[in-house]
């Protein structure tokens, strides 16, 4: 059924170019064991590739746009069996004005709560050398009228200067599941450590089903926001479920491009962002860059 869906969608030929670069460097060597999770969120930023494993291993990459190369792999601030760490993406603010880059923003996007808090989202700060990194902020929607089910991912709007959530009203199983999104006004570090949005800091919200009619049920996996753009890399890389990009225009509220990358890629999409104005996709197979972007 989820794949008779998609063959009905306006997909578009010209991204069946992909190349692969290179496997990531899976599992944390701590003690004696070696700990392996799924690949989650990733960011770029310069020549470096940030790359999220779920429960909150962090893997830096120099990539000049042929390999990979590891720089450092630890375990961030928020490192915990129940932060799935969805999503990764850079703010505006540096915690300190020596700090190289402004702070990370991951999702924790876990079916259990964090500490009793559904819809978290994490701010860290990279520490110098890239020799691990340190919770600073933990933002929290209260979520009191119920507008998402399973489970919400956050992205920052650098631009704009706004806290982009996206998500299933129910969960992706369910035939009467739509999806939101809701924008907050990117909080400041300032703020404290602890920082609890509600439904009057809510600046906008809908559904991607107002305008957006055609079938449209995946799984959400990453997000990135590129002017006007956010795009949504989906699907396990199978017949049944297959690799989608949807690019949705922020500000005209509507699909700008649903993109078919089943026959370039493999394996299941987590996130993405862009090198140099070069799209890289991360999936469990390793690092994609599309050569039609």
């Amino acid at each position: 059924m989820f794949a008779a869906a998609l063959l009905m969608l306006p997909l578009q030929s010209f991204a069946q170019q992909a190349e692969f670069v290179g496997e990531f460097q899976k599992g944390l060597r701590e003690g004696s064991e070696t700990k392996y999770e799924a690949m989650r969120g990733m960011a770029v930023r310069g020549d470096y590739v940030f790359s999220l494993q779920h429960s909150g291993i962090l893997t830096i990459y120099k990539y000049k746009g042929k390999s990979l190369k590891t720089i450092n792999q630890f375990r961030i601030g928020s490192a915990n069996p129940v932060n799935h760490c969805n999503v990764l993406c850079f703010g505006t603010e540096r915690f300190k004005p020596c700090d190289r880059y402004p702070v990370m923003y991951t999702s924790q996007c876990h079916r259990k709560p964090f500490n009793g808090m559904k819809d978290v989202c994490f701010v860290e700060r990279l520490l110098p050398g890239f020799k691990g990194s340190e919770l600073v902020q933990t933002i929290n929607f209260e979520d009191t009228d119920k507008l998402f089910g399973y489970a919400l991912q956050w992205v920052v709007d650098c631009r704009n200067k706004l806290l982009i959530g996206y998500g299933n009203t129910i969960d992706n199983n369910n035939p009467a599941n739509k999806h939101r999104i809701i924008a907050f006004r990117l909080p400041k570090l300032s703020e404290g450590s602890m920082v609890t949005l509600k439904n009057e800091d809510i600046l906008y919200t809908y559904l991607l089903e107002d305008t957006y009619t055609e079938p449209f049920m995946p799984i959400g996996q990453g997000l990135c926001i590129r002017g006007d753009l956010l795009y949504m890399p989906t699907g396990f890389g199978t017949p049944e479920k297959p690799s989608i990009l949807y690019i949705w225009n922020l500000a005209e509220r509507k699909m700008e491009q649903v993109v078919d990358l089943s026959l370039c890629t493999e394996s299941e999409f987590e996130d993405c962002d862009f090198w140099r104005g070069q799209m890289l996709i991360q999936s469990q197979k390793g690092l994609w860059k599309l050569l039609s972007f």
